[in-house]
């Protein structure tokens, strides 16, 4: 082939590369900056919207739902124009007013449709900070590894990210088939933020239909491709916080080669988000751990031979 005709073709697959990037999108309800936590430094985390698990505990209910949703808040809300037969909707809302008509901003469209390079332009506005604290960017969810479209989307997002000199990080079970060349998905990802919950398979499918199996399969290969993990670990009362529990998450990790753990204690900082979705949140009511029973969790986690952080960083 001659030098202008390998020219033309490459080209023209440049072209196509631009115009498929171009169709990549996600849905996303939050970019949160300056967050200290989700993978050291500084960072910048982008939210994807929908998850096909179903976590009690789950601290993101806003972000269950794969399409935009509208949320109604009723503490802000000025009644100003309820249906007149009293109806309301499955959150609670009495009246047809859009979101961005609302005069006491009670209700909020949750998700927004995000071409990769628009979301990657923003992701990327703070990088002197990520710079100069050893941040970077970080794509949380949901489950930001559902399905194959969304794999490819978050990848090419990652991509971006990386070659301008981000460094970057995933939160994710890890519990879903992987569609994108394994290969690709380590290099773009400097830091795998893993979850492990329910240690027991058959209980963990019940209870969040989450398969330990799928994330330890997933989780092997990409260790052996070099990529690094960090396990998370959330200690919820009556399901993830018995010493077996732990014990056996600590260990599987361990055995498959990861050497830090980050400890997340019970929070109710999700708790209120639920009304205004139109979910029931099974946690209410449920006290955060006391101190001693972090520090007792700390032990056995580090007596499987992991680096611990409480909190994750």
């Amino acid at each position: 082939m001659c030098c202008s005709a390998a020219g033309e073709r490459a080209g023209e697959e440049r072209a196509g590369e631009c115009a498929a990037s171009a169709r990549l999108r996600l849905c996303v309800t939050n970019v949160q900056r300056f967050s200290l936590h989700d993978g050291g430094g500084i960072r910048s985390v982008a939210f994807t919207k929908g998850c096909p698990f179903c976590c009690p505990w789950c601290c993101n209910p806003e972000n269950l739902s794969f399409e935009p949703e509208v949320c109604w808040h009723e503490r802000l809300c000025l009644g100003c124009s309820v249906r007149a037969d009293g109806r309301r909707d499955a959150n609670g809302a009495p009246c047809d007013t859009p979101p961005e008509r609302c005069p006491a901003a009670a209700k909020e469209l949750l998700g927004q449709w995000r071409a990769v390079d628009e979301l990657a332009a923003e992701l990327l506005r703070d990088l002197p900070f990520y710079e100069e604290s050893g941040g970077g960017v970080t794509v949380s969810g949901g489950e930001c590894l559902a399905g194959a479209a969304r794999q490819r989307a978050v990848i090419a997002l990652l991509e971006r990210c990386h070659a301008a000199g981000a460094a970057t990080a995933l939160e994710t079970t890890l519990a879903v088939p992987l569609a994108v060349p394994l290969e690709r998905l380590v290099a773009a990802c400097d830091a795998f933020l893993v979850d492990f919950k329910v240690a027991d398979r058959k209980r963990s499918l019940a209870v969040t239909g989450i398969d330990p199996a799928v994330r330890d399969a997933n989780l092997a290969r990409i260790i052996e491709a070099g990529g690094r993990v960090v396990a998370r670990m959330p200690i919820i009362p009556g399901y993830t916080d018995d010493d077996a529990c732990v014990l056996a998450n600590a260990h599987r990790a361990a055995s498959l080669g990861i050497r830090r753990a980050d400890v997340l204690p019970f929070h109710q900082l999700g708790e209120g988000k639920y009304s205004s979705v139109g979910l029931d949140y099974e946690m209410s009511g449920v006290p955060p751990l006391a101190e001693a029973d972090v520090g007792r969790i700390v032990s056995l986690v580090e007596s499987a031979g992991l680096e611990v952080v409480v909190h994750g960083e």
